[in-house]
């Protein structure tokens, strides 16, 4: 019989340790204080359980030492078990619950860095052993206790979301790109998630019988061949179609939840806690290691998955623009609203991640109220404005999370701060922006022609005299219509020529003067008749195109060279407000 623990085995123990743990820690977490001093059919208090594994798993680090470092023997304690278990009781008789917790965490904490500690090492299996004897073989013993702790349906709900929290939490963090990606098991995160929602979706159709029916039923399926219905169901969806599942499902079960009455709970030795145990905070557990392997840690996975999550937002709303930003979106609130919205929590993101990097939650924020007043602040707001306000929230975010140490883990808090007020909230609300980028050859030209038609009525009123005016930006009015005629009549030629420049600062600028130059004897008269030539052109090269989905290349110099642009002058040299 081997006495070592092979390094290739020591990764199961830690998803087995925090398995226990995980789940423990959302029923106590979620339970209100004076549920601690309540005496359990054990004859144990609850803050007595608690500081029963905490004072077990405090004993682990100097037996581990002993017997890696001393003799090889293990210590044990001092006395009988009996004698321990009550000086543990004692010891807690005058502290808080708050404080009976702390313990609890410290003392885990310390066991997790000595089970990392292993990792490529061979150990002896005593060492493995005594770490499970006072962790993942410990807990199932007070699993009786937690759930004779929970009374009330509330209870129950509280429990689930205790676990629910850090596990959607998780899921978040890891990015569009990330739910992709495989796990240590071999499916991917995205299919976890499909997972977990179709083990909540049986649970809260079991509780609904047993309200309805009183029938305490079973799954009614076969857990692997189910496991892989889920995996598979995964792979033909997109990641926020699964999430968006996932979040549905489990509204549903917290709502059955909350209609069990304390003798439905109470039924059957328990029944229904076993099954939303089982199925959820329990089942977030299970996955526990698992998921948080690929939770992003460092700076710079963490600007990368911000960057998965700006990018195709901004593009998006790049090709959108202005115009549109007064219009409601699916949501029912204006774009401005939204760009609003987004940009005052990362605002609000750089306020709280001293506190969130430092492990404290901080000030808790009224979101609503926040909400509320952004959205009704919002209209009044010029749409260049609120853009700028949201791109210049953006980089404070980056630079905030770019000055951290590099090689330091940055605390979970902080990651969860990040996915939910940054590249996590921007992908919640990429729909709203994405279904104003026209999608079609009409629609383009719909807002060609409203975007012609604000642009070259603001010209119209400058008046003949008027182009040779200065604009606010410096050149005159003349010149600025020469440069716009300009792009309008390259955009025609790639158009026409199915061949499509590659344009650079550098180059955009020379092209800028090249056309600013080739005007200058240019009279006003003869510059609008060739402003409007132009754009006739253009649109009768949109026009033949082709009807249906243009291609992206076709579409963006359609909207930049045009519609877009055209917006940008209405601002900084016409004095339009959009």
């Amino acid at each position: 019989m081997s006495i070592t623990t092979p390094a290739t085995s020591k990764s199961d123990l830690i998803a087995k340790v925090d398995h226990g743990y995980v789940a423990s820690r959302a029923v106590v977490d979620a339970l209100p204080p004076e549920r601690f001093d309540e005496q359990l059919p054990s004859g144990w208090t609850l803050k007595e359980v608690v500081a029963h594994n905490a004072a077990w798993e405090e004993t682990v680090p100097s037996r581990i030492e002993r017997v890696l470092h001393g003799d090889g023997v293990d210590p044990k304690w001092e006395g009988s078990v009996d004698d321990f278990n009550r000086r543990a009781a004692a010891d807690v008789k005058d502290m808080s619950v708050a404080d009976v917790l702390a313990r609890w965490t410290a003392a885990h904490a310390k066991v997790v860095e000595i089970i990392r500690s292993f990792e490529g090492r061979d150990v002896p299996k005593l060492a493995t052993d005594i770490v499970e004897w006072n962790t993942s073989g410990h807990y199932p013993d007070h699993f009786a206790d937690l759930d004779s702790s929970i009374k009330t349906a509330k209870d129950l709900a509280m429990a689930v979301n205790a676990g629910w929290i850090n596990f959607r939490l998780a899921l978040m963090s890891l990015g569009t790109a990330g739910l992709d990606a495989t796990t240590s098991t071999g499916w991917t995160y995205k299919a976890l998630a499909q997972h977990v929602s179709g083990w909540e979706d049986l649970a809260a159709k079991r509780l609904s019988g047993l309200r309805e029916t009183g029938e305490f039923a079973p799954s009614g399926v076969t857990t692997d061949a189910f496991n892989a219905e889920m995996a598979q169901r995964a792979s033909a969806r997109a990641g926020v179609e699964v999430l968006a599942d996932l979040d549905a499902t489990h509204t549903r079960l917290v709502a059955e939840i909350e209609r069990l009455t304390p003798e439905q709970i109470r039924a059957n030795d328990g029944w229904a806690i076993a099954v939303i145990a089982g199925d959820s905070y329990g089942h977030y557990a299970e996955h526990h290691t698992e998921l948080f392997a690929a939770v992003p840690t460092r700076p710079a996975q963490l600007l990368e998955r911000m960057r998965e999550g700006w990018r195709p937002f901004r593009r998006a709303l790049s090709r959108v623009g202005l115009r549109p930003l007064s219009n409601k979106t699916t949501a029912g609130w204006t774009g401005k609203a939204l760009l609003s919205h987004l940009a005052f929590w990362l605002e609000a993101l750089v306020d709280m991640l001293p506190e969130r990097l430092a492990g404290r939650r901080g000030p808790i924020r009224n979101n609503q109220a926040e909400n509320d007043r952004e959205i009704a602040a919002a209209d009044a707001r010029p749409a260049h404005d609120v853009v700028k306000r949201l791109d210049d929230a953006y980089r404070k975010v980056v630079e905030t999370v770019s000055a951290l140490p590099p090689d330091e883990d940055v605390h979970f808090f902080a990651i969860a701060g990040l996915a939910v007020r940054s590249y996590g909230h921007l992908a919640e609300h990429l729909p709203e922006i994405a279904a104003w980028v026209p999608a079609s050859t009409e629609a383009t030209l719909r807002r060609y022609d409203d975007g012609w038609a604000a642009f070259r009525t603001a010209v119209r009123d400058r008046g003949r005299a008027g182009l040779m005016a200065a604009t606010p930006s410096g050149w005159s009015f003349r010149d600025m219509s020469a440069h716009v005629a300009n792009w309008m009549q390259v955009a025609t030629n790639e158009l026409e020529a199915g061949k499509f420049g590659k344009w650079s600062a550098e180059t955009i600028q020379a092209e800028n003067d090249r056309a600013v130059e080739a005007h200058r004897l240019v009279g006003p008269e003869a510059m609008l008749d060739e402003l409007d030539t132009s754009q006739r052109r253009l649109r009768e090269a949109i026009v033949a195109s082709g009807d249906g989905t243009p291609d992206l290349k076709v579409a963006d110099v359609i909207g930049f060279y045009t519609y877009l642009h055209w917006e940008e002058h209405l601002h900084e040299d016409l004095g339009v407000t959009l």
